[in-house]
């Protein structure tokens, strides 16, 4: 028989982690007895008792992270919006739909940007990237 996922903790669960843990058992000692991990008990442990724990260098470093990334990022996007408003432009001077959906592939547009410019779903789009001609 399976479980759900996260099903393990019930309220009765709950109830007797917090009845061990009054009775000043260890965590792997709950945890054997309730058939879970050390790991599963301190977390849920902790969650029961509203705890949370932010640790400031993880923090820190994501913030780090996202400013370094954030140029590359607002720099592809940019690329993309240019590549379909290049499509649109092919579009209206006649090139024909397919061809200009496969130009603007090439050129780095995703398939979603493409699908919602055309007012198609993503996968037709993927198809027509693969068709001949």
């Amino acid at each position: 028989m399976q479980r759900r996922r996260g099903s393990f903790w019930t309220p009765e669960r709950d109830r007797r982690l917090q009845a061990y843990e009054a009775e000043g058992l260890s965590g792997a000692a709950i945890a054997e007895r309730l058939g879970t991990t050390r790991n599963a008990v301190l977390g849920r442990s902790q969650r029961l008792r509203g705890l949370t724990r932010t640790y400031k260098g993880y923090v820190n470093l994501l913030r780090r992270l996202r400013a370094a990334t954030a140029p590359r990022l607002r720099e592809r996007q940019r690329r993309r919006r240019e590549t379909i408003a290049r499509m649109r432009a092919e579009i209206a001077k006649g090139v024909p739909r397919n061809v200009a959906i496969k130009s603007a592939l090439k050129r780095g547009a995703t398939l979603q940007a493409i699908a919602d410019e055309v007012g198609v779903t993503k996968q037709r789009v993927q198809q027509i990237s693969v068709e001949n001609g």
